[in-house]
């Protein structure tokens, strides 16, 4: 089996026993004969010129890497066919030839990118798996997606994630395959099944049903994924995780955020025009495309041949601050990170996008419409992790005024760099910048983290009242030990690993806004030596006592044991001394409150100090409240109960925070009543309602 040292040009190729490509690029300008196997890798290129005719047959015996090429390019108008399984990790350029996958292409997908097929003016036939890496996030967050490829929901995008929806029968996290048993993974309508078989894909109509558009797909069996539509998905993360169980993805109020997970679909590619009908703009303005295509495509050279569309799209990222991308005439609003006004044009495969017609009919996809740019990342489908921090400056009911991003790697400098700094344009009422120097940033590029850095920040806020910073996507940065914000006019500090969230004043003083009210401190954590491996929180008769084990007895001085109070602010309640000889340890809150919060702050010998994750505790709660839907999107209807109701004129209702934050309160004499929640970040709250001396509690699920 000879290997390649360089580049090799040939006529006819014959393949006796082997041939190690080695990572290079192999052109071949005549026929291709035997059954011997390329060795190919993710870097090597095969180019078809002149009259080549034949077939390719893979190694497959040795790694997974073997049957591996980075390109495949035809430009002759042979026939070529696949004769065992190719993995393609960058492009297949088909040209006028005729191509027969032979059911072995599959185009790859990862962190790094994904493959592509680029303009077909031949044919392409046999089956294609085609790939669409979903990259991990740190909360669930709804996917805009497509399919380039025709293939039943349940023998594609079911296999790589649990997708949900109505039926009746089977049960959650079943041990057998048919769908309605009292045994079976599956209900009547082929969905996952779980307790409520609330529904996790939807696609976009023109008339509301049940008041939303987003209308949930009637089943999985019988339902294919069609090109050119968009489907908004709830990806929970990987059903074939070795971490995470279905119990966890499906059951659990409070699940491990998504893991990273490649969704596939096998069959025909699509090629070719693609005809896709617009909603009628008697109804509704809009429609939800998606890309057709395994390639980004264009949305100029789209609408340039859709005469009917508006200049204009909307896209949704995961990865964002829960507003939509806005791109129109070329120029880009809210877009994820890397996007900018000529890569806002990008749509990537598996991509959906909202459209707005002028006029009823449809939408033409064309193979012209393919490019060949790269798209910046997969900021589209899932959370990109890099190491940096999101700083949203909002009101409180969480409409975002400003945005600014802190990130840290090899480009970044104390100092403005015009390559990877990007200044602050904006001169609104309300204006949140990084500050370098005398230079106002919107985006803002330091060195790889140190043991501390210091953010400062400029705050120019013209009305008084309530503002809030809001803190996201500092995954990357998860490892330090404390990401502190300063607030030197209160003369307070947050540590926002476990607060993202702080809401100040905005007063007549001019030290209440300005570049010298707050300041971010970000401590790596370097060499602590205690994790947590359990903390909990329960009430035993009169008392709540906590309990907590620890996964090393060295180097411990002892633990803080802090109780939220109702401004928010933590109060140490107790101290438990370390004792070297044992791992868990427990303490009494003698005097506990209805709903107590509890965290614990650990410090070793040497100083350095980490938190514990925030428990809570319940008590004299009578029942739960008659809330739905839950989860919900938008709003919550709810039921007083009628049985305490009488004759009292005023109920109390409170809207807190997973960690006990008051988000909301309104008195009603009216037994059924709908809370708006559209302004609240996702997450978990709780709804608290006080009538006659007694309290009724319930947890939602905002999504």
């Amino acid at each position: 089996t000879p290997i390649l040292t360089s580049n090799l040009s040939v006529k006819n190729l014959t393949v006796s026993s082997g041939l190690n490509l080695n990572g290079y690029g192999l052109t071949i300008n005549g026929n291709i004969s035997g059954t011997g196997l390329l060795t190919g890798s993710p870097s090597s290129k095969i180019t078809l010129a002149g009259t080549a005719n034949g077939t390719l047959y893979f190694n497959q015996t040795i790694s997974d890497s073997t049957n591996a090429l980075d390109s495949l390019t035809i430009s002759s108008s042979g026939n070529i066919t696949l004769g065992n399984n190719l993995r393609l990790k960058g492009i297949l350029s088909p040209g006028n030839s005729i191509f027969n996958s032979g059911g072995n292409l599959t185009l790859c997908s990862d962190s790094k990118g994904t493959a592509r097929i680029d303009q077909v003016s031949g044919s392409i036939s046999g089956n294609v798996t085609f790939q669409r890496y979903i990259s991990a996030k740190t909360a669930r967050k709804y996917s805009f997606l497509g399919s380039c490829i025709s293939q039943s929901i349940r023998n594609s995008w079911q296999q790589q994630i649990y997708i949900t929806g109505a039926g009746t029968g089977g049960i959650t996290c079943g041990n057998t395959t048919g769908n309605g048993g009292g045994t079976d993974t599956y209900n009547s309508n082929g969905f996952d099944a779980t307790q409520n078989n609330s529904p996790s894909l939807f696609t976009y109509q023109a008339t509301p049903v049940n008041g939303s558009r987003w209308v949930s797909v009637s089943n999985t069996t019988s339902t294919n994924l069609t090109p050119g539509i968009g489907y908004r998905v709830n990806v929970r993360g990987n059903r074939n995780s070795g971490t995470v169980t279905c119990t966890n993805q499906l059951t659990i109020t409070n699940p491990i955020a998504p893991e990273s997970v490649t969704l596939s679909e096998t069959g025909t590619v699509t090629t070719g025009n693609v005809t896709v009908a617009l909603n009628d703009t008697t109804i509704h303005k809009y429609t939800l495309l998606a890309n057709p295509y395994p390639s980004q495509i264009s949305f100029t050279a789209f609408q340039a041949s859709n005469s009917r569309l508006y200049n204009k799209m909307w896209s949704f990222s995961p990865f964002g601050n829960g507003n939509y991308t806005t791109y129109a005439a070329g120029v880009i609003a809210n877009g994820a990170n890397g996007y900018d006004n000529t890569k806002g044009n990008y749509i990537a495969s598996g991509q959906a996008f909202f459209v707005q017609a002028n006029s009823n009919g449809n939408a033409v996809f064309q193979e012209s419409h393919k490019i060949g740019a790269a798209i910046p990342n997969t900021q589209y489908f899932g959370n990109g992790i890099e190491k940096m921090v999101r700083i949203g400056l909002k009101t409180v009911s969480n409409d975002l005024l400003d945005e600014v991003v802190a990130r840290f790697n090899n480009n970044g400098s104390p100092s403005v760099n015009e390559v990877f700094d990007a200044v602050s344009f904006n001169n609104s009422n309300q204006v949140l910048t990084i500050i370098k120097g005398n230079n106002a940033l919107a985006i803002a590029t330091f060195p790889e983290l140190h043991s501390a850095d210091t953010i400062q920040l400029g705050l120019k806020c013209n009305s008084m009242g309530i503002c809030r910073l809001s803190f996201n996507d500092y995954e990357g940065i998860i490892g330090a030990s404390e990401v502190k914000l300063v607030d030197k006019f209160l003369r307070t500090t947050q540590n926002i690993l476990t607060n993202p969230t702080y809401d100040f004043n905005v007063t007549f003083d001019t030290a209440s806004t300005g570049t010298n009210r707050f300041e971010l401190h970000i401590i790596k954590n370097t060499t602590l030596p205690i994790n947590f491996i359990s903390f909990k929180a329960s009430a035993v008769s009169e008392i709540n006592k906590l309990t907590w084990q620890i996964n090393s007895t060295e180097n411990n001085k002892g633990f803080e044991v802090q109780r939220k109070i109702s401004n928010g602010d933590w109060i140490t309640i107790g101290f438990v001394a370390a004792n070297n000889t044992i791992s868990i340890y427990s303490f009494v809150d003698s005097t506990p409150s209805s709903l107590s919060y509890y965290r614990l702050l650990q410090t070793d010998l040497g100083g350095k100090q980490c938190f514990s994750k925030v428990v809570s505790v319940e008590r004299n709660v009578s029942a739960t409240l008659n809330i739905w839907p839950n989860p919900t999107s938008d709003w919550v209807h709810l039921t007083l109960p009628s049985s305490n109701y009488g004759n009292l004129q005023t109920a109390i209702i409170k809207l807190l925070s997973a960690t006990g934050k008051l988000m909301l309160t309104k008195t009603t004499s009216d037994k059924n009543i709908n809370i708006d929640l559209s302004g609240f970040i996702k997450g978990i709250y709780f709804i608290e309602v006080e009538i006659g001396g007694k309290r009724y509690r319930n947890k939602i699920v905002v999504q």
